[in-house]
């Protein structure tokens, strides 16, 4: 049986037993900020069928070898005894799609290793093993029938549930293990996401938001909302994208315009206007007056609704004091 013994920083230890098949390895990183450890273990007495040395290695609280970098295939090379048999990988065709053992996720193409005219198209050979020290395509990979017995080799992983953050893919490496983050999030962890700069209020408008990941960060999405009698101009909500840019500028709240009234071209009268906004739109008001001789037949107050429509029509009748003609004061627009 093998002990793990503690090793002076930076140190890589590997020990080759006399009556066990297993190989224990501790990398002491502490100059890099506090320890790591890994351990491999190997057998090839017995030389097992795939779902056996899965289950060997699940036995001594460990997973199968998946071959995540090329870093790691040179290392288990250089490490591992030649095996006649070869060994196996934790990497096997589920639904036609080559998947890692432990997080069932699918094996980028570019990170497939294949010997030449590998991987054949032979039915059931749905296991993939690595050439460990062969003299011809040494450390490719060739897929092979489940059934078949070859070498196991196992890893104890760095990554931990906490390693990570919920918004991270922990990745092994050898002897470390890195955070992948998701988009949207950074830092040593994943544990931050990506921050938007702080949006201003439009004038005449206003915003409420929802922010799942904190104020003004990835995720976050906000509408916006005018103030009677304005309107919105632009995208009336706005997300925080992974890019750390909200996906629009912030819109801008436009006063509803009435018609313009014409002042030249009214009869037998005029026309008085006070605009607090902007020229005949929201809230101005008008109050039409008649020359001496006419009088109005109606009311004199015409404002602009938040419709963009004025109270009145644009029409006033005036009548003759004298005469009972009716003589029309109009207002055209």
């Amino acid at each position: 049986e093998m002990f793990p013994w503690k090793t002076p920083s930076n140190t890589l230890l590997h020990r080759f037993p006399f009556v066990s098949s297993s190989i224990y390895l501790i990398l002491d990183l502490s100059r890099g900020g506090g320890a790591q450890a890994w351990t491999y273990s190997y057998s090839t007495t017995p030389n097992r069928r795939w779902h056996e040395a899965r289950q060997w290695c699940h036995q001594h609280l460990s997973n199968m070898v998946t071959i995540q970098t090329p870093e790691e295939t040179d290392f288990i090379n250089n490490l591992l005894p030649f095996n006649q048999k070869y060994y196996w990988t934790g990497i096997r065709k589920v639904d036609g799609v080559w998947t890692r053992e432990g997080n069932n996720k699918t094996v980028p193409e570019d990170a497939q290793n294949w010997a030449p005219e590998e991987p054949d198209k032979i039915a059931g050979q749905d296991c993939v093993e690595i050439y460990i020290k062969r003299n011809k395509d040494t450390a490719k990979w060739n897929n092979e029938k489940c059934q078949s017995k070859k070498g196991t080799i196992c890893y104890s992983a760095s990554c931990t549930q906490d390693s990570c953050s919920a918004h991270a893919d922990c990745v092994e490496t050898v002897g470390n293990y890195t955070c992948q983050c998701h988009p949207g999030f950074h830092g040593p962890r994943c544990e931050e996401a990506i921050a938007c700069k702080p949006l201003l209020e439009p004038q005449h408008g206003s915003h409420h938001c929802f922010h799942p990941y904190g104020s003004n960060r990835f995720n976050s999405s906000c509408r916006f909302h005018c103030e009677l009698g304005f309107r919105l101009l632009g995208s009336p909500q706005l997300l925080c994208q992974t890019s750390g840019q909200w996906n629009n500028p912030v819109p801008l709240c436009q006063v509803e315009q009435c018609p313009v009234l014409n002042h030249t071209n009214i009869s037998g009268g005029g026309m008085n206007c006070s605009h607090p906004i902007a020229p005949y739109s929201y809230n101005s008001s008008c109050e039409v007056r008649c020359d001496e001789g006419y009088e109005l037949s109606g009311g004199s107050q015409m404002r602009c609704e938040h419709t963009g429509r004025w109270t009145r029509p644009h029409i006033a009748w005036v009548k003759k004091k004298k005469k009972k003609k009716l003589n029309p004061c109009i207002i055209i627009c």
